[in-house]
Protein backbone atom coordinates (compact mmCIF):
# COMPACT_ATOMS: atom_id res chain seq x y z
CA UNK A 1 0.00 0.00 0.00
CA UNK A 2 1.50 3.34 -1.11
CA UNK A 3 1.39 6.69 0.71
CA UNK A 4 3.22 10.04 0.64
CA UNK A 5 5.61 11.61 3.15
CA UNK A 6 7.13 15.06 2.44
CA UNK A 7 6.37 14.59 -1.22
CA UNK A 8 8.04 11.17 -1.35
CA UNK A 9 6.18 7.95 -1.99
CA UNK A 10 6.58 5.42 0.78
CA UNK A 11 5.22 1.91 1.12
CA UNK A 12 2.95 1.28 4.09
CA UNK A 13 2.61 -2.12 5.66
CA UNK A 14 -0.89 -3.48 6.05
CA UNK A 15 -1.22 -5.61 9.19
CA UNK A 16 -1.86 -9.29 8.51
CA UNK A 17 -4.82 -9.25 10.90
CA UNK A 18 -6.50 -6.51 8.86
CA UNK A 19 -6.01 -8.52 5.65
CA UNK A 20 -7.62 -11.55 7.28
CA UNK A 21 -10.57 -9.44 8.44
CA UNK A 22 -11.05 -8.00 4.94
CA UNK A 23 -10.95 -11.48 3.38
CA UNK A 24 -13.48 -12.86 5.86
CA UNK A 25 -15.80 -9.87 5.38
CA UNK A 26 -15.55 -10.29 1.61
CA UNK A 27 -16.50 -13.96 1.91
CA UNK A 28 -19.48 -13.08 4.11
CA UNK A 29 -20.56 -10.41 1.62
CA UNK A 30 -20.36 -12.85 -1.29
CA UNK A 31 -22.35 -15.42 0.72
CA UNK A 32 -25.19 -12.93 1.15
CA UNK A 33 -25.03 -11.32 -2.29
CA UNK A 34 -24.65 -14.42 -4.47
CA UNK A 35 -28.19 -15.85 -3.92
CA UNK A 36 -29.72 -12.51 -4.91
CA UNK A 37 -27.53 -12.33 -8.02
CA UNK A 38 -28.75 -15.82 -8.95
CA UNK A 39 -32.34 -14.68 -8.36
CA UNK A 40 -31.94 -11.67 -10.66
CA UNK A 41 -30.22 -13.72 -13.37
CA UNK A 42 -32.80 -16.51 -13.22
CA UNK A 43 -35.68 -14.05 -13.42
CA UNK A 44 -34.62 -13.34 -17.03
CA UNK A 45 -34.43 -17.03 -18.00
CA UNK A 46 -37.08 -19.38 -19.34
CA UNK A 47 -38.08 -22.55 -17.51
CA UNK A 48 -35.68 -24.85 -19.34
CA UNK A 49 -32.69 -22.55 -18.67
CA UNK A 50 -33.53 -22.28 -14.97
CA UNK A 51 -33.51 -26.06 -14.53
CA UNK A 52 -30.57 -26.62 -16.85
CA UNK A 53 -27.57 -28.51 -15.51
CA UNK A 54 -25.24 -25.84 -16.93
CA UNK A 55 -24.86 -23.09 -14.34
CA UNK A 56 -24.63 -19.49 -15.58
CA UNK A 57 -25.36 -16.11 -14.03
CA UNK A 58 -25.89 -14.74 -17.54
CA UNK A 59 -29.30 -15.68 -19.04
CA UNK A 60 -28.79 -18.02 -22.01
CA UNK A 61 -31.00 -20.21 -24.15
CA UNK A 62 -30.44 -23.93 -24.82
CA UNK A 63 -27.98 -23.13 -27.62
CA UNK A 64 -25.82 -21.07 -25.28
CA UNK A 65 -26.76 -17.68 -26.74
CA UNK A 66 -27.46 -14.75 -24.41
CA UNK A 67 -31.20 -14.31 -24.08
CA UNK A 68 -33.20 -12.11 -21.68
CA UNK A 69 -36.84 -13.18 -21.28
CA UNK A 70 -38.54 -9.89 -20.37
CA UNK A 71 -42.00 -11.43 -20.56
CA UNK A 72 -41.36 -12.97 -17.12
CA UNK A 73 -41.73 -9.53 -15.57
CA UNK A 74 -44.90 -8.63 -17.43
CA UNK A 75 -46.39 -11.96 -16.33
CA UNK A 76 -45.28 -11.36 -12.75
CA UNK A 77 -46.85 -7.88 -12.70
CA UNK A 78 -50.09 -9.37 -13.94
CA UNK A 79 -50.03 -12.29 -11.49
CA UNK A 80 -49.18 -10.05 -8.53
CA UNK A 81 -51.83 -7.45 -9.42
CA UNK A 82 -48.96 -5.08 -8.71
CA UNK A 83 -50.84 -1.77 -8.89
CA UNK A 84 -53.44 -2.75 -6.28
CA UNK A 85 -51.19 -4.59 -3.82
CA UNK A 86 -48.45 -1.97 -4.02
CA UNK A 87 -50.97 0.75 -3.17
CA UNK A 88 -52.24 -1.27 -0.20
CA UNK A 89 -48.71 -1.98 1.01
CA UNK A 90 -47.69 1.67 0.71
CA UNK A 91 -50.75 2.84 2.68
CA UNK A 92 -50.15 0.31 5.46
CA UNK A 93 -46.40 0.98 5.70
CA UNK A 94 -46.52 4.79 5.57
CA UNK A 95 -49.48 5.22 7.96
CA UNK A 96 -48.14 2.65 10.40
CA UNK A 97 -44.64 4.13 10.36
CA UNK A 98 -45.73 7.72 11.07
CA UNK A 99 -48.31 6.76 13.71
CA UNK A 100 -45.85 4.37 15.33
CA UNK A 101 -43.07 6.96 15.54
CA UNK A 102 -45.38 9.68 16.86
CA UNK A 103 -46.95 7.57 19.61
CA UNK A 104 -43.70 5.84 20.58
CA UNK A 105 -41.75 9.11 20.75
CA UNK A 106 -44.44 10.58 23.01
CA UNK A 107 -44.38 7.56 25.29
CA UNK A 108 -40.58 7.51 25.38
CA UNK A 109 -40.43 11.21 26.26
CA UNK A 110 -42.93 10.69 29.06
CA UNK A 111 -40.90 7.83 30.54
CA UNK A 112 -37.64 9.79 30.21
CA UNK A 113 -38.58 13.31 31.26
CA UNK A 114 -41.95 13.39 33.06
CA UNK A 115 -42.47 12.48 36.69
CA UNK A 116 -45.62 10.53 37.52
CA UNK A 117 -46.50 7.79 40.06
CA UNK A 118 -45.33 4.31 39.10
CA UNK A 119 -43.38 5.47 36.06
CA UNK A 120 -40.45 3.10 36.46
CA UNK A 121 -42.67 0.16 37.43
CA UNK A 122 -44.88 0.65 34.36
CA UNK A 123 -41.82 0.85 32.16
CA UNK A 124 -40.47 -2.33 33.75
CA UNK A 125 -43.70 -4.14 32.92
CA UNK A 126 -43.41 -2.94 29.32
CA UNK A 127 -39.87 -4.31 29.12
CA UNK A 128 -41.10 -7.70 30.34
CA UNK A 129 -43.55 -7.82 27.40
CA UNK A 130 -40.54 -7.74 25.05
CA UNK A 131 -39.81 -11.30 26.17
CA UNK A 132 -43.19 -12.50 24.85
CA UNK A 133 -43.02 -13.91 21.29
CA UNK A 134 -45.04 -11.89 18.81
CA UNK A 135 -46.93 -14.95 17.61
CA UNK A 136 -48.48 -15.32 21.08
CA UNK A 137 -50.35 -12.03 20.48
CA UNK A 138 -51.84 -13.20 17.19
CA UNK A 139 -55.03 -14.63 18.74
CA UNK A 140 -55.69 -11.60 21.05
CA UNK A 141 -55.12 -9.26 18.09
CA UNK A 142 -57.50 -11.30 15.94
CA UNK A 143 -60.19 -11.18 18.65
CA UNK A 144 -59.77 -7.40 19.02
CA UNK A 145 -59.93 -6.85 15.25
CA UNK A 146 -63.13 -8.92 15.05
CA UNK A 147 -64.67 -7.10 18.01
CA UNK A 148 -63.97 -3.74 16.36
CA UNK A 149 -65.52 -5.02 13.12
CA UNK A 150 -62.48 -4.10 11.05
CA UNK A 151 -61.54 -7.60 9.89
CA UNK A 152 -60.49 -7.76 6.23
CA UNK A 153 -59.68 -4.05 6.05
CA UNK A 154 -56.41 -2.16 5.75
CA UNK A 155 -57.08 -0.67 9.18
CA UNK A 156 -56.80 -4.18 10.63
CA UNK A 157 -53.23 -4.33 9.29
CA UNK A 158 -52.32 -1.01 10.92
CA UNK A 159 -53.95 -0.94 14.36
CA UNK A 160 -52.16 -3.84 16.12
CA UNK A 161 -48.70 -2.43 15.33
CA UNK A 162 -49.08 1.26 16.14
CA UNK A 163 -47.05 0.76 19.33
CA UNK A 164 -43.68 -0.92 19.78
CA UNK A 165 -42.04 -1.44 23.17
CA UNK A 166 -38.71 -1.87 21.42
CA UNK A 167 -38.99 1.57 19.78
CA UNK A 168 -40.11 3.15 23.05
CA UNK A 169 -37.10 1.66 24.84
CA UNK A 170 -34.57 2.91 22.25
CA UNK A 171 -36.07 6.41 22.11
CA UNK A 172 -36.21 6.63 25.91
CA UNK A 173 -32.51 5.85 26.07
CA UNK A 174 -31.86 8.56 23.49
CA UNK A 175 -33.82 11.12 25.51
CA UNK A 176 -31.87 10.15 28.62
CA UNK A 177 -28.58 10.74 26.80
CA UNK A 178 -29.52 14.33 25.93
CA UNK A 179 -28.47 17.28 28.03
CA UNK A 180 -31.38 18.83 29.93
CA UNK A 181 -29.87 22.35 29.90
CA UNK A 182 -31.68 23.46 26.74
CA UNK A 183 -34.98 22.03 27.96
CA UNK A 184 -34.51 23.83 31.28
CA UNK A 185 -33.84 27.13 29.49
CA UNK A 186 -36.95 26.68 27.35
CA UNK A 187 -39.03 25.91 30.44
CA UNK A 188 -37.81 29.11 32.09
CA UNK A 189 -38.85 31.02 28.95
CA UNK A 190 -42.38 29.64 29.39
CA UNK A 191 -42.40 26.86 26.80
CA UNK A 192 -44.97 24.14 27.40
CA UNK A 193 -44.02 20.49 27.85
CA UNK A 194 -45.35 19.58 24.41
CA UNK A 195 -43.46 22.45 22.77
CA UNK A 196 -40.22 21.35 24.44
CA UNK A 197 -40.88 17.82 23.18
CA UNK A 198 -41.77 18.89 19.64
CA UNK A 199 -39.26 21.68 19.00
CA UNK A 200 -36.25 20.72 21.13
CA UNK A 201 -36.11 17.10 22.25
CA UNK A 202 -37.66 15.42 19.20
CA UNK A 203 -35.28 17.03 16.66
CA UNK A 204 -32.34 16.00 18.85
CA UNK A 205 -33.24 12.32 18.45
CA UNK A 206 -34.09 12.65 14.76
CA UNK A 207 -31.24 10.33 13.64
CA UNK A 208 -32.69 7.53 15.77
CA UNK A 209 -36.18 8.37 14.48
CA UNK A 210 -34.91 7.89 10.93
CA UNK A 211 -33.45 4.49 11.81
CA UNK A 212 -36.61 3.35 13.58
CA UNK A 213 -38.75 4.73 10.76
CA UNK A 214 -36.81 2.71 8.18
CA UNK A 215 -36.91 -0.49 10.24
CA UNK A 216 -40.63 -0.05 11.00
CA UNK A 217 -41.38 0.54 7.33
CA UNK A 218 -39.37 -2.52 6.30
CA UNK A 219 -41.00 -4.71 8.97
CA UNK A 220 -44.48 -3.76 7.77
CA UNK A 221 -43.41 -4.22 4.16
CA UNK A 222 -42.17 -7.76 4.86
CA UNK A 223 -44.96 -8.74 7.25
CA UNK A 224 -46.64 -11.87 5.91
CA UNK A 225 -48.27 -13.78 8.76
CA UNK A 226 -50.62 -11.09 10.10
CA UNK A 227 -51.97 -9.92 6.70
CA UNK A 228 -52.53 -13.58 5.85
CA UNK A 229 -54.70 -13.91 8.97
CA UNK A 230 -56.41 -10.51 8.98
CA UNK A 231 -57.44 -10.35 5.30
CA UNK A 232 -59.24 -12.68 2.95
CA UNK A 233 -60.24 -10.58 -0.07
CA UNK A 234 -57.74 -9.85 -2.84
CA UNK A 235 -58.56 -6.13 -2.79
CA UNK A 236 -56.87 -5.88 0.64
CA UNK A 237 -53.82 -8.05 -0.12
CA UNK A 238 -50.33 -6.67 0.40
CA UNK A 239 -47.21 -7.41 -1.65
CA UNK A 240 -46.11 -10.14 0.76
CA UNK A 241 -49.43 -11.98 0.47
CA UNK A 242 -49.60 -11.60 -3.29
CA UNK A 243 -46.04 -12.89 -3.66
CA UNK A 244 -46.87 -15.81 -1.38
CA UNK A 245 -49.78 -16.73 -3.66
CA UNK A 246 -47.48 -16.55 -6.68
CA UNK A 247 -44.84 -18.72 -4.97
CA UNK A 248 -47.47 -21.35 -4.14
CA UNK A 249 -48.59 -21.34 -7.78
CA UNK A 250 -45.00 -21.58 -9.03
CA UNK A 251 -44.27 -24.58 -6.83
CA UNK A 252 -47.23 -26.48 -8.24
CA UNK A 253 -46.76 -25.34 -11.85
CA UNK A 254 -43.13 -25.11 -13.04
CA UNK A 255 -44.21 -23.06 -16.06
CA UNK A 256 -44.81 -20.13 -13.69
CA UNK A 257 -41.43 -20.52 -12.02
CA UNK A 258 -39.78 -17.70 -14.03
CA UNK A 259 -42.66 -15.35 -13.17
CA UNK A 260 -42.28 -16.32 -9.52
CA UNK A 261 -38.60 -15.35 -9.55
CA UNK A 262 -39.36 -12.11 -11.37
CA UNK A 263 -42.03 -11.33 -8.77
CA UNK A 264 -39.50 -11.87 -5.98
CA UNK A 265 -37.15 -9.36 -7.64
CA UNK A 266 -39.96 -6.81 -8.05
CA UNK A 267 -41.05 -7.11 -4.42
CA UNK A 268 -37.54 -6.94 -2.95
CA UNK A 269 -36.24 -4.12 -5.17
CA UNK A 270 -37.92 -1.20 -3.29
CA UNK A 271 -36.32 -2.20 0.03
CA UNK A 272 -32.87 -2.45 -1.53
CA UNK A 273 -33.30 0.99 -3.13
CA UNK A 274 -34.47 2.47 0.18
CA UNK A 275 -31.45 1.06 1.98
CA UNK A 276 -28.90 2.41 -0.51
CA UNK A 277 -30.57 5.84 -0.60
CA UNK A 278 -30.87 6.18 3.19
CA UNK A 279 -27.84 4.20 4.38
CA UNK A 280 -25.95 7.31 5.54
CA UNK A 281 -28.90 8.25 7.76
CA UNK A 282 -29.01 4.73 9.16
CA UNK A 283 -25.31 4.87 10.04
CA UNK A 284 -25.68 8.35 11.54
CA UNK A 285 -28.58 7.16 13.69
CA UNK A 286 -26.61 4.18 14.93
CA UNK A 287 -23.52 6.27 15.75
CA UNK A 288 -25.23 9.29 17.32
CA UNK A 289 -26.20 7.29 20.39
CA UNK A 290 -22.68 6.14 21.18
CA UNK A 291 -20.28 8.72 19.72
CA UNK A 292 -20.05 11.98 21.66
CA UNK A 293 -18.96 14.03 18.65
CA UNK A 294 -22.14 13.19 16.77
CA UNK A 295 -24.32 13.92 19.78
CA UNK A 296 -22.64 17.27 20.40
CA UNK A 297 -23.06 18.18 16.75
CA UNK A 298 -26.80 17.55 16.81
CA UNK A 299 -27.24 19.26 20.19
CA UNK A 300 -25.54 22.39 18.86
CA UNK A 301 -27.73 22.35 15.74
CA UNK A 302 -30.87 22.12 17.85
CA UNK A 303 -29.59 24.85 20.16
CA UNK A 304 -29.18 27.15 17.16
CA UNK A 305 -32.67 26.31 15.90
CA UNK A 306 -34.04 27.02 19.36
CA UNK A 307 -32.46 30.48 19.30
CA UNK A 308 -34.16 31.16 15.99
CA UNK A 309 -37.57 29.97 17.17
CA UNK A 310 -37.60 31.91 20.41
CA UNK A 311 -38.72 35.48 19.74
CA UNK A 312 -36.51 37.02 22.43
CA UNK A 313 -33.28 35.47 21.25
CA UNK A 314 -32.49 37.98 18.51
CA UNK A 315 -33.43 40.90 20.78
CA UNK A 316 -31.14 39.49 23.44
CA UNK A 317 -28.26 39.52 20.99
CA UNK A 318 -29.06 43.10 19.96
CA UNK A 319 -29.29 44.39 23.57
CA UNK A 320 -25.92 42.87 24.38
CA UNK A 321 -24.52 44.21 21.11
CA UNK A 322 -22.99 40.92 20.14
CA UNK A 323 -21.35 41.24 16.76
CA UNK A 324 -22.98 39.35 13.91
CA UNK A 325 -19.84 37.37 13.12
CA UNK A 326 -19.66 36.13 16.72
CA UNK A 327 -23.23 34.85 16.48
CA UNK A 328 -22.41 33.24 13.13
CA UNK A 329 -19.47 31.42 14.69
CA UNK A 330 -21.69 30.09 17.48
CA UNK A 331 -24.63 29.22 15.27
CA UNK A 332 -23.84 29.01 11.54
CA UNK A 333 -27.58 28.51 10.86
CA UNK A 334 -28.20 32.09 11.98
Amino acid sequence: MLGTLNGMRVRKRVPAAKIVVYVLLSLVAVTFIFPYLWLIASSFKDTSAIFSEKFSLIPRDEAGNIKFVLSNYSQAIQELKLGLVFKNTLIVCVVNTFVNLFLNSLAAYAFARLEFPGRDKIFGVLLVTMMVPGTVLTIPNFIIVNALNIYDTLFALILPFTMSVYNVFLLRQQYYALSSDIEGAAMIDGASTFRIYAQISLPMVSPMLVVLGITTFMWNYNNYMWPLIATRSEENFTLAISLGELVATGQSDVRKYPAMLAGAVIVSAPLIIIFFVLQKYILAGIMVGGVKEYRRKYERQIYCKDLMFRAGARHMFRRRRVRQNTVAELCPAL
